[in-house]
């Protein structure tokens, strides 16, 4: 049996991994461990699995590398970042994993990755190569390409900026975006649906807001950000689907901001959306704020979005992503544009430039035959001008 480990950080990566999970599991030869210890404990994310995989993994496959975050700030992270890389030797002794595979950019792989590389395990990067000049992921991401010994990537501009990074075109394999299976043959929520889920029946237009701080500068500026494009979004729009923050510096500025406006009746926040994510986007007429979703994933269903500020500066997009800047006035005005019948006749007609939604088994298969490649890796010289 060949055992494989995930890393699920927060539901920023779990959203995208669903697909690669579930292939995994079922796949005969192929014993899948789970890492968790950010923003989900062990019992939590095998909940969550159950809930969204006919065949979710063992619970006893579920590894905590240690307890949940229950708050974000600088000193949080930097004191429970080395509680997680201390508890790999551990895991990686126990498990014995011939792969680890990560997905992404965010600050925790600062700490899980390297005790894998150095322990001889292969790392499986997904989601390399792409560019969000605004987060502090940025850097985080292009960090795990070097430690990575196979990357699997979402387009062909990033498997472009990785051989710029000197890596192996052979170890660089375009399979597109992992959380673009959970769109095909998608359907939106009826309206009976909608009153089910939420309590209270549909007004359109409807707003999927999601708004992360942006966390490579004016980390400060979170909360009255968040607050501004929230309010543009009810000036456009009789429903506002809110979700919680990421588990980023600047999280609870956001998060304060969201519910000071939640007596509103017109929104309707919650933590997470959780498996009902992809119908939910369906769904709407529009998706507002900073996420990567609103660029990566609202192509696949034709919805259009409005990208603001400077977090997904950079990152590959579709027609349908119109951006917009700081502040309740350039939101307003580019969520109107966003609104009108002719754009919303491009986003419809949009493809995807992040894949076609058949990525989980070509991620597998990069996985599997990762061992088998030496760990040396040949530096990839290019032309500088």
């Amino acid at each position: 049996m060949r055992r494989i480990a995930l890393f699920v950080g927060t539901r920023a990566d779990l959203g995208p991994l669903m697909s690669v999970i579930s292939a995994l599991e079922d796949h005969p030869d192929v014993e899948l461990h789970l890492l968790v210890g950010v923003a989900f404990g062990a019992d939590e994310l095998h909940a969550q699995l159950h809930r969204s995989l006919a065949v979710p993994p063992d619970v006893n496959r579920v590894h905590e590398l240690t307890h949940r975050m229950t708050t974000v700030d600088d000193d949080s992270v930097l004191a429970h970042g080395p509680v997680l890389s201390a508890a790999m030797p551990a895991v990686i002794h126990d498990v014995a994993p011939e792969a680890l595979i990560v997905l992404g950019d965010r600050w925790e792989l600062l700490y899980v990755v390297p005790p894998a590389f150095l322990a001889g395990v292969r790392i499986i990067h997904l989601h390399g190569g792409e560019v969000t000049e605004g987060a502090l992921d940025e850097r985080v991401r292009h960090a795990v390409t070097k430690l990575a010994d196979q990357h699997c990537v979402a387009s062909e501009d990033s498997a472009r900026r990785l051989r710029q990074l000197g890596e192996p075109a052979e170890r660089i394999h375009v399979t597109g975006a992992p959380g673009l299976d959970l769109y095909s043959g998608v359907a939106a929520l009826t309206d009976d649906e909608f009153v089910e889920r939420f309590g209270r029946s549909l007004a359109r237009p409807l707003a999927l807001f999601t708004y992360h701080p942006p966390t490579a500068e004016n980390v400060s500026q979170a909360g009255p950000w968040a607050y501004g494009a929230l309010v543009a979004a009810l000036e456009h729009c009789k429903t506002v689907v809110a979700t919680y923050p990421g588990m980023d510096v600047g999280r609870e500025a956001v998060l304060e901001a969201l519910t000071h406006l939640a007596s509103d009746h017109r929104v309707i926040l919650v933590e997470a959306l959780g498996p009902a994510y992809p119908r939910m986007l369906a769904t709407a007429d529009v998706v507002v704020g900073n996420s990567s979703s609103g660029v990566i994933e609202a192509a696949s269903v034709g919805v259009p979005a409005v990208d603001i500020g400077e977090r997904q500066r950079g990152r590959l997009r579709g027609p349908n992503v119109l951006h917009a800047e700081e502040g309740r006035e350039s939101v307003g005005d580019v969520l109107a544009t966003a609104l009108t019948d002719s754009f919303r006749k491009t986003a419809r007609a949009t493809s995807n430039p992040y894949g076609d939604g058949r990525s989980a088994l070509r991620i597998v298969n990069v996985v599997l035959a990762a061992r088998d490649v030496p760990r040396t890796k040949v530096f990839h010289n290019c032309e500088v001008p």
